[in-house]
């Protein structure tokens, strides 16, 4: 309750008789001691028989503490009835009268304990010398043995206690003092009220915070809460011997936390004695300045582009609404999951987001742990969203909100996520409140956009699949944490392993490695991620990539492009003896390989990989030339000098063959195709037709 005296603001203005002119408003001379701080034309006014000081008016402002909250802010009012109470009284005197007793916070030491007044306490130890009582967490006294007389008490009773003397050395004397109807009377210590950026200079002090909970973390020692102020975000570690503490106290609440400031792995943390929920006015001003430096603080940095680029100009708004949303995520505990496919480009779209947002995360957020849970970068085997990754996230998302009360995480896909195919596994997740992003530049399908927070891709301003998600990926980073440094390269990387043409070859450049560096690494990348699966693998990942010792990653690159170039070799010899040549009647060459039956299973290279291969080893002799690697139920489709559409194909073929089971797509010119076994034959040679009419 505010002081209605000073509004809550621990002083008011009063109006005073002028020292100086005694309420006359009249003066020819005046007092220099009154008159020290007087502006020109107020001593300009004593020329004129006016006295300056109170500007003639006879009476001047003056502000004093409130005598009424004596500068608190706070009503002054009986802790039982309510009443307005004059002073510093905690009730009014008719309650004063009644049974009461005072329940000590944990907040209160032993300086606020008053003598012969009556205490709740909790029985917490039974010995030849009396019983304990524990008057919160960290006052405990003894009933001595002789004071008991014929009352029996066990571990956990709740008594009521007198303070019959507190002794030198801290040691506190109890009586019993039992009463019947009474009063309880909360007491909780004053502490001065900091922001959390300023716990640095209260170490070691009682203070008090305000905030919101953004995220709860039970460890086998303390409850450990993450709350968030306007200023910064902090610990608050709560002891209650391994078991939930405050178990009332949710992620998004507001609280009133007073506690001891202490340091952490050298950021400040805060050892919980009380917590409790904010609501109404109190919890809107404290929700109100959060948002308020919420929005400052996602605000992208853009320092430009790394190239000049007309598309990426034109995407530039979209990047920044993407690179916006994932500061905030990052600033209010949002966990963030990053899919991508896992080919080269794939993989540094992915960790170009992962580094940037983990340097941001370990900067801002004070539990080191932190960029474990609030950063996942995952691996998509398939060029799209498919079922089996979205029930494993959606899986470990509601797990980690049951036991940590995380936020329903925010979906970043990356070198996917554009087409159709992604739509099932983008609702699911839509169903449980998250947010999908998709970054990509893979033709889009237009129904994927109702299903998107937003959609960044070169085809929706005019360009093409050239500017790679590992590019937009980089340029996106920047604008979350322009401190990051080595984005470069992954651009390059993204450009060579995705074979693209025209401006963005600018990266290369930039990169500071050849083409051939480049291409050995996103090699590197493709073979290690072959054998890791579903694993994304951060450690060995960006070991290649640059991210650790320098001497290393050369050693390592140059060793996994020899295994990758050597298994590729290997493959290459049975694999071109499967190649069917033939002319179609646009002169396009039409190379069809049997994956099934001219390649080994389960090793690299995949069909995908085989099948480009052996493209790149054909289009050296034909100019226009499509390669079709099919296996029992896909097929994979590479082309040079054809202005294929693929995902158009897919269309067509759904509707001419609707009980094949078609799916897929990709790119224009390059993508994949999904059909059943008994429909092999229907849906290759319509496709091959197709082909031979462009």
């Amino acid at each position: 309750m505010k002081c209605e005296k000073c509004d809550g603001k621990g002083y008011i203005e009063v109006e005073e008789i002028c020292p100086n002119c005694k309420g006359s408003g009249k003066a020819k001379s005046f007092n220099p001691k009154l008159t020290a701080e007087l502006d020109k034309e107020q001593i300009s006014l004593f020329a004129k028989g006016i006295c300056g000081v109170c500007r003639g008016r006879g009476k001047i402002k003056k502000v004093i503490v409130c005598p009424d909250c004596k500068g608190s802010g706070k009503a002054n009012v009986c802790k039982i009835c309510g009443a307005k109470i004059p002073g510093n009284s905690d009730l009014c005197p008719k309650c004063r009268k009644k049974p009461h007793a005072y329940q000590l916070k944990n907040s209160c030491g032993i300086e606020d304990l008053k003598l012969n007044r009556v205490y709740v306490g909790k029985v917490s130890g039974i010995t030849d010398i009396g019983v304990f009582v524990n008057l919160n967490k960290r006052l405990r006294g003894l009933i001595h043995r002789k004071n008991l007389g014929n009352v029996k008490l066990n571990e956990d009773d709740s008594v009521l206690v007198k303070i019959s003397n507190i002794r030198p050395t801290g040691e506190i004397d109890l009586v019993l003092n039992p009463m019947n109807d009474y009063s309880i009377i909360e007491v909780s210590k004053d502490a001065p009220k900091v922001k959390i950026s300023e716990l640095d200079n209260y170490i070691g002090k009682l203070v008090e915070i305000r905030g919101k909970v953004t995220h709860i973390k039970q460890t086998a020692g303390p409850t450990v809460f993450t709350i968030v102020d306007e200023s910064g975000v902090v610990n608050a570690a709560a002891f209650e011997g391994g078991e939930r503490a405050y178990p009332e106290i949710k992620v998004d609440d507001v609280v009133k936390v007073i506690g001891i400031a202490k340091k952490r792995d050298f950021k400040p943390q805060i050892e919980v004695l009380e917590m409790e929920r904010l609501l109404g006015e109190e919890a809107h001003e404290v929700l109100k300045l959060i948002e308020e430096e919420l929005k400052r603080k996602s605000e992208p940095i853009f320092k430009g582009f790394l190239i000049e680029s007309e598309i990426l100009e034109k995407l530039k708004d979209e990047m920044l609404k993407v690179a916006r949303e994932l500061r905030r995520a990052v600033f209010e505990s949002r966990p963030i999951i990053i899919r991508h496919h896992w080919d080269a480009d794939g993989v540094c779209s992915g960790v170009a987001l992962e580094v940037a947002l983990v340097d941001l995360v370990e900067k801002i957020h004070p539990d080191p742990e932190a960029k474990y849970y609030l950063v996942k970068r995952k691996v998509s085997r398939a060029p799209f969203y498919e079922l089996e990754d979205v029930v494993k996230d959606l899986d470990e998302a509601l797990e980690d909100m049951e036991r940590h009360g995380d936020k329903i995480p925010l979906v970043i896909l990356a070198d996917n996520g554009s087409g159709y195919e992604d739509v099932p596994a983008i609702r699911q997740f839509l169903a449980f409140g998250a947010d999908v992003i998709t970054i990509d530049h893979h033709f889009p399908d237009e129904e994927v956009d109702e299903y998107l927070l937003y959609h960044v891709n070169p085809y929706k301003v005019g360009g093409d699949s050239n500017y790679t998600a590992g590019v937009l990926c980089v340029e996106i980073a920047r604008m979350v944490n322009p401190e990051v440094k080595g984005l470069e390269f992954l651009a390059g990387v993204s450009v060579i392993g995705d074979r693209s043409e025209g401006e963005v070859l600018k990266y290369v450049e930039l990169s500071g490695a050849s083409k051939e560096e480049l291409y050995k690494t996103g090699l590197a990348l493709e073979f290690e991620g072959f054998y890791l699966r579903y694993r994304s693998a951060s450690g060995i990942i960006h070991e290649i990539l640059g991210f650790g010792r320098k001497d290393r990653q050369k050693k390592l690159v140059e060793m996994l492009f020899n295994y990758a170039r050597e298994a590729i070799e290997s493959q290459l010899k049975t694999a071109m003896s499967g190649v069917k040549i033939q002319k179609l009647p646009n002169d396009v060459i039409l190379a069809a390989f049997d994956v099934e039956n001219y390649a080994k299973k389960f090793t690299f290279p995949p069909p995908g990989k085989l099948t480009g291969e052996i493209h790149d080893k054909l289009k050296e002799k034909y100019e226009k030339i499509v390669t079709i690697g099919y296996g029992p139920d896909f097929a994979v489709i590479r082309s040079e000098g054809v202005n294929l559409d693929i995902p158009r194909f897919v269309k067509e073929l759904q509707k001419e063959i609707p009980d094949g089971g078609v799916e897929g797509g990709g790119h224009l010119v390059v993508g994949s195709i999904k059909f059943i076994p008994a429909r092999r034959k229907d849906v290759l040679s319509k496709l091959a037709v197709k082909i031979g009419s462009i």
